[in-house]
């Protein structure tokens, strides 16, 4: 939707979307007739429980986060000269945006029903979370499976400085698509450029969990099987052995992996790790002897929905088998957080022992 029609939309919807009290008597547009056309999209004068006010409003059609403060920037100077209240609209607004917003000190109203205003002493909020236009997560495309390999990138070094030629080559992603999720992450304030112009991330915690609400909709592929092997240990043993005998690309994670970095969580029953595709897990099928079973497994095979899991894999000393690999902490804390087993609470353990953000 353009701009334009978007502030029509808004200006023909402003009197259901605003609160309870709240109703406009003077409504305008953006007038191609006037000598201040497109100096803002909608003027409204309101009546409030507090009194007559009058809004100035501007319009973006987007949540993200560096338009959103050029547009709160904008409207603010606007305001100030016309007497006003600054606010900006939207067709919805996420809340990374919302709070944005509230920090350059504008208000804000967007289709789904999000609504702030903070003037003086009057305050009124209303929170939508869930975006009703929309069946994708948002920032959805950001964090699509290859391109996720640059923010795993980027959280597991988050001092790093990066030139994007250097952030393709490392992460193995095309130049082009490099650049496109770059691009976004700016506009998002995920990264900034530093003074010598190279890339660095400005807030992981936020990228962290603006990834977390993407990755459980990814697709991994997961075999549940079971060992004759007397006990958890044995059969994680069993795996060790086998994966350096055949040579096998895997990589232990979920609560076996963390087990071995950030010991949490206690008798652990299930062996888990990732392998590289499915042609492996015939493999270790039979030099494990495991059988696939509907429940009651005590290992569990999970073939990744792209090969960046495997990047920086940790290797851990071992007197058994040499090196064990485990996915990196970033991975880890994506393979529990979501897990009903505890798994929240061994990620926040993990995040607060190792990734520190």
């Amino acid at each position: 939707m353009k701009e334009r029609d978007l502030s029509a939309l808004v200006m023909k919807r402003l009197p259901e979307l605003l609160p309870q009290g709240f109703s406009p008597i003077g409504l305008y547009g953006e007038n191609p007739d006037l000598a201040v056309k497109n100096i803002f999209d909608i003027e409204a004068t309101m009546t409030t429980p507090k009194g007559e006010f009058r809004f100035i409003i501007e319009v973006k059609n987007t949540d993200r986060i560096a338009p959103m403060r050029e547009a709160a920037a904008q409207v603010k100077q606007l305001a100030q000269t016309q007497k006003a209240i600054p606010f900006v609209a939207s067709a919805f607004l996420g809340d990374r945006a919302r709070e944005a917003l509230k920090k350059e000190g504008v208000g804000y109203l967007d289709l789904a029903g999000n609504f702030y205003l903070n003037q003086n002493d009057f305050y009124v909020e209303k929170i939508v979370e869930r975006n009703p236009f929309s069946a994708t997560p948002p920032l959805k495309n950001l964090f699509a499976p290859i391109s996720s390999r640059i923010t795993r990138a980027l959280l597991l070094e988050p001092k790093r400085t990066w030139r994007r030629n250097t952030l393709a080559q490392e992460t193995r992603v095309s130049i082009g698509q490099t650049y496109s999720v770059v691009d976004a992450m700016l506009k998002e304030e995920f990264i900034f450029w530093n003074d010598e112009e190279k890339l660095q991330l400005k807030d992981p915690a936020a990228l962290l969990n603006a990834w977390k609400n993407i990755y459980p909709t990814y697709r991994r592929q997961k075999f549940t099987l079971f060992s004759y092997e007397q006990d958890y240990t044995a059969v994680l043993n069993a795996v060790l052995r086998v994966g350096q005998q055949k040579k096998l690309q895997y990589a232990l994670g979920f609560f076996t992996g963390a087990d071995l970095i950030t010991p949490f969580i206690r008798g652990l029953s299930k062996v888990q790790f990732y392998t590289q595709g499915i042609a492996d897990i015939e493999t270790w099928k039979t030099a494990l002897n495991l059988q696939e079973v509907q429940s009651g497994g005590n290992t569990e095979i999970y073939v990744p929905y792209d090969k960046g899991v495997f990047y920086k894999t940790q290797q851990i000393k071992s007197k058994i088998v040499g090196d064990i690999p485990i996915v990196n902490n970033v991975q880890l804390y994506m393979d529990l957080f979501n897990n009903p087993a505890r798994g929240e609470e061994q990620a926040q353990h993990l995040r607060e022992e190792k990734l520190k953000f």
